[in-house]
Formats: C-alpha cells, structure tokens, sequence
C-alpha cells in the first residue's frame, strides 16, 4: 500500500493532495451533522446526505458524465432506487446547500493559515471581500415548449462571497426563485459582516437600505454607484478633484456627496469616479464608486482595488470552465443549487491546493497552475485512487 501511495503521490499529486483535503473537511460524519443542523421540513431518510455528496462530487469533477452514471456505480452501496435519489436531491433546502460551502471553508483557511500561503489584501490591512451572484441556467428539463424562452423557469438564484486572502467563496445566499430581486437574497450574506472588513460589490447591491448595513455593522464597502440608488446630492463647497491615474490608466476623480438612509437621514461618503481608457463590456465610459473608507486611503487605491470585484467572476469563470457546476439534466430548484454549492466546494478546495502547490514547489521556476487542468487531473486519477487506496487511509488522514 504504501508503495502504491508513493507511486500516486508522484504521477498524480494534485489528485491525492486534493483527496486528503476532501477527507479532511468533508468526513461522512460532518456532512451528515451539516443537514441535520441547516434543514428545516426535509426529513431524514435511508439516503443520508453525505451518500449525495459521494454521488454528486464526481459528476462535478468530471470523472462521471452524469447523476445516472454515478448512480450505477454506486448502486450496491447506496441500497435504494434511482427514483429514491432524485426525490432525495429535489427535497434539499437552499440553507442545507449554504451551509455546505460556509462550515468546510474554515478547515480549509486554517490549513492555509497554518501554511503562511494567503494572498495580500488589495487594500492594505482591510480584509477584503468580494459579493457577486449567479442565475443558474436553464436546463434540459424544463418544459419542453418554454426551453428556447429567455423567460423561462430557471433552477435558482447564488449569491456568493469570496475571500480575497484565501481566494475561496465563503459564504453564499441560496433561492429557488431565479428572478428574485439580488438586493433582497444578499440580506442573510450581510448578516455576518465582519467589523473593519472591506466589502467590494458592483451596482446591484447599491442602495440605502444595504449601505445602512454596512454602516451598521462598523464594515467598509467599495460600492460602484448605480447612479439614481441611492438617492445623493452634492455636499455644499465640495468639488470633484482629479487624483492622478489607477493601475489601468484610468483618470481618477474624487468629490464628498451625501446619500440618504432609510430613516430619512443623509450620510456623507466618498464619490469616486473613473474615466476609462476603454468602455466597459456595456459601453460604459465611467465608473462611479462610493466608499465610507477614510481619505487615509487615497481614491486612485480605491479604484484601482475595486478592480478586485473582478476576482470573483474570474472565479465563477473558473467554475463553470473546470467543474461540472450546472448539470443540465438537474431541473428542481433544491438540485440545482447543491450541485452550484458543491462545486464552490470543490473550487475552494482546488484553490487551497493550488496555492499549496505553488507555495512548497521545490522547482526552480513554478508554471501557472490552471484550475482546468488541476480538475482534470483529479477527475482522471480519483477511479484509480479509489480502488487502490482504501477509506480507511484517507480517515486517518483528516484525524
């Protein structure tokens, strides 16, 4: 056995290194506490929720072309009919979904922690966040006459929130309603703001009611300003000042306005504005950002960290590109969003050790790592690994 594990470790390292971090934040026994701590109506059945997640992760990952392929692979194992799965999987709350990706991560950051392996924060000494979301796509199990519709039924609304020093989602906000309004699904991710964080999020999360959180909570907010919410107004004797220029070569300007809260009262922020060198993806030749930080933090270092919203997308690029995030055959609501949660998961998971690898390389010169490749190693080697490396080998692991 332990020849075998040399021989894996050294041709498919990235595969067994992410097979230790799995058994180390996702032991059957959590997975199982995590739906019996987060459910609300679903009940307890013969198919336990960490029998999901075994099903699931390789359809993900790559390594099964669907739930139905996983299924029969695991057919003696789970002991019950396929039907008795998907009802399983159509029944899984959104909160159960959230907490999936919210409990592992602080293993996976203490790992990362213990290792001296976290990113710089864009702005120095503000611990960053990112707030982004995600309408998952139409699947091939709609109705078939509303398919080719744009206004069709869709599986679910994720809003997500990454972690810039550990480049991993760390908490996410789940709804089955796809249309849902993003400024109300946000509200549970705001909840748990951290005091003297700095929260970056683009034009649909800009509004009084979400400022007054932020303001509420002692957190700092880099918003792009969506230009009639909130309402604003000049401050009396403030005008906009050119600043120099950002990283991109935008031209930077700064101004004091005020917006108004939800009880009626006016607070003042920072108005900073970006005038690109080239228009946005939406035409768009300005970029408009307010922020509570201090003018100890220069409006060209606002700016040019705001670029870090883009992080996060980047992110989301990474997982629908390398994990199978969407699986088009999952039509339910519940299925849907854990199969979107359980991907965050495993991209957290990549993440960390990509960043160990790239951290404890003994080369002379590291290669970029790619999020593609690294899944694809995992997907190509977890078959073999899981018939030469018994369980037992991967509990002692996590202990």
């Amino acid at each position: 056995t332990v020849n075998i594990i040399k021989r894996f470790s050294k041709e498919a390292p990235a595969a067994m290194l992410f097979r230790g971090l799995f058994a180390r934040v996702f032991s059957d026994e959590r997975m199982d506490q995590i739906f019996r701590d987060h459910k609300e109506r679903q009940i307890e059945s013969p198919v336990v929720f960490s029998s999901l997640i075994h099903l699931l992760t390789p359809v993900i990952s790559g390594g099964k072309p669907s739930v139905h392929a996983s299924y029969q692979e695991r057919e003696e194992q789970l002991g019950v009919s396929k039907q008795a799965v998907y009802d399983k999987l159509q029944g899984v709350e959104p909160a159960v979904s959230g907490a999936l990706v919210k409990v592992p991560v602080a293993e996976l950051a203490q790992v990362l922690a213990k290792a001296q392996a976290t990113k710089p924060d864009p702005v120095p000494g503000y611990h960053t966040f990112v707030i982004d979301g995600k309408r998952l796509d139409g699947t091939e199990h709609r109705v078939l006459e509303t398919r080719s519709m744009k206004s069709a039924p869709l599986p679910g609304t994720v809003l997500a929130m990454l972690d810039t020093r550990l480049e991993m989602f760390v908490d996410v906000a789940c709804d089955p309603d796809s249309y849902a309004c993003e400024r109300k699904v946000v509200l549970p991710l705001l909840e748990h703001l951290e005091k003297g964080a700095l929260y970056l999020a683009d034009r649909n999360f800009c509004d009084g009611p979400l400022i007054n959180h932020f303001l509420e909570r002692e957190s700092f907010f880099i918003l792009r300003h969506h230009g009639r919410s909130p309402r604003w107004r000049k401050v009396k004797g403030s005008r906009l000042r050119k600043v120099g220029k950002d990283a991109r070569g935008a031209t930077v300007y700064e101004q004091e306005i005020e917006v108004v809260l939800p009880d009626g009262s006016w607070h003042r922020l920072r108005r900073i504005t970006a005038r690109l060198v080239e228009p946005t993806r939406d035409g768009d030749t300005e970029l408009h950002l307010l922020t509570n930080l201090s003018t100890s933090v220069s409006a060209v270092m606002i700016a040019d960290a705001y670029a870090e919203r883009w992080t996060i997308e980047t992110c989301l690029g990474h997982v629908a590109q390398a994990l199978n995030a969407e699986i088009n055959t999952l039509a339910y609501p519940g299925a849907a969003l854990l199969c979107f949660c359980l991907a965050l998961v495993l991209f957290n998971i990549i993440s960390a050790l990509k960043t160990l690898l790239s951290n404890f390389s003994s080369a002379a010169h590291v290669p970029a790592l790619s999020y593609y490749y690294l899944a694809l190693e995992i997907a190509e080697a977890r078959l073999g690994i899981a018939i030469a490396i018994d369980d037992t080998y991967w509990k002692h692991c996590a202990e």
